[in-house]
């Protein structure tokens, strides 16, 4: 996955440290400057529109953010680089983890306790992307049952729904949810059987 450089150019609190979670939390490096030094940048900047110069080329504006996390990283994303392969990894269980794969890049990686917020997190997925290719784990047959009859519920045309072997996923000790969403990232990178 190449990105562009990406630099935060704002003074505006609010906007600074949201700019600066989301980025972490993505993983993604990025510097920090002024906005009046914001014109020299070689990458896409994030600042407000009030703060923006008409020099700078690319950029990212608090104000489009919708402060909802999931969307909010994907827009980010989505500034800083283009994917070939958006891929949806999720370990059915008690606690499901479900992880967003770009290129094989884990960007938002969760685990949900609820069909309806797992739905959820799809559907604003969905949103942002035009295609994307969402992988179920076959470890927990039941579990794994309702969430694919739900997905193929909501899927689109040019979507694929994909059946995963969970095989040597999880990694070994006591079960915990960092389990889940490792699982998950597994998932997302595997080939599987279409489902229908």
């Amino acid at each position: 996955m190449r990105l562009k450089k990406a630099y935060i150019s704002t003074v505006n609190g609010k906007a600074f440290y949201y700019y600066l979670k989301l980025l972490r939390s993505a993983g993604i490096p990025f510097k920090i400057t002024l906005p009046e030094n914001a014109e020299r940048i070689d990458g896409v900047t994030f600042t407000t529109k009030k703060e923006a110069g008409s020099v700078i080329k690319e950029k990212v504006f608090f104000e489009d953010m919708t402060l909802d996390k999931t969307v909010d990283t994907i827009k980010i994303i989505k500034a800083l680089g283009r994917f070939r392969n958006v891929n949806l990894g999720i370990d059915p269980g008690k606690a499901t983890g479900v992880a967003l794969t770009l290129d094989n890049y884990p960007l938002i990686v969760n685990v949900y306790y609820d069909l309806e917020d797992i739905i959820n997190f799809i559907v604003k997925v969905m949103d942002e992307f035009k295609s994307i290719t969402i992988k179920v784990g076959d470890g927990n047959p039941e579990v794994a049952s309702r969430i694919l009859d739900s997905i193929s519920r909501i899927l689109r045309k040019g979507d694929v729904l994909m059946v995963v072997s969970e095989r040597r996923t999880t990694p070994k000790g006591k079960a915990t949810y960092r389990k889940d969403m490792s699982a998950a990232v597994k998932i997302a990178s595997r080939e599987g059987k279409i489902y229908s």
